[in-house]
């Protein structure tokens, strides 16, 4: 009896640090400046949240992918790291409590419907109908200009692709390869 909930322990520990590991990949990415020094996003709050929200897509695309509860259960972990860092970010703000979980709420909704869009969009199978439903996501909601959505949204094609190349032992450990885009930018 000892044995089993050791064992499901000590899953529950690897996949919070693999959570916590694909947390911090992720906020790197989408917080390089690369994206902002460019123009090809705004340097504000809802700039930075807009790239978040959609390297989360990304990784919570790829997550879910693998078949089995793991994929699932990391997918839920990482969730809530994101919302918990958008909360964060909102405290650092200095957002008042009272307004705190209004405010998230709102994110977390633009978060869900982006994820949403942005996961269509990159799981059509024509590649023309792909980048360009990934451009009108980009400048839909907010995260580009139109003018800028081309050159963001190959670049998120290419990154998707190489997502999906990894192996799944890998992204269940949390390492998620956010460089396989970096040859388009």
């Amino acid at each position: 009896m000892t044995g089993i909930s050791i064992g499901w322990l000590a899953r529950r520990r690897a996949r919070k640090a693999a959570a916590g590991k694909a947390y911090a990949g992720l906020m790197k990415a989408a917080l390089a400046p690369d994206f902002y020094l460019t123009g090809d996003v705004a340097d504000t709050f809802e700039g930075r949240a807009g790239m978040v929200m959609v390297h989360a897509a990304l990784a919570l695309r790829r997550i879910k992918a693998i078949p089995g509860q793991e994929g699932a259960r990391l997918a839920a972990a990482l969730n809530t790291r994101v919302l918990d860092g958008f909360d964060a970010a909102y405290r650092e703000q200095g957002v008042g409590d009272s307004s705190i979980a209004r405010k998230v709420r709102k994110l977390a909704e633009a978060y869900y419907g982006l994820g949403l869009a942005l996961t269509a969009a990159l799981d059509e199978k024509r590649e023309e109908t792909r980048k360009s439903g990934v451009e009108a996501v980009l400048a839909r909601n907010g995260v580009t200009e139109s003018s800028r959505a081309a050159g963001l949204g190959a670049w998120l094609c290419t990154l998707a692709d190489g997502l999906e190349a990894q192996q799944d032992s890998e992204i269940l450990a949390g390492n998620l390869d956010w460089l396989a885009g970096a040859k388009v930018r």
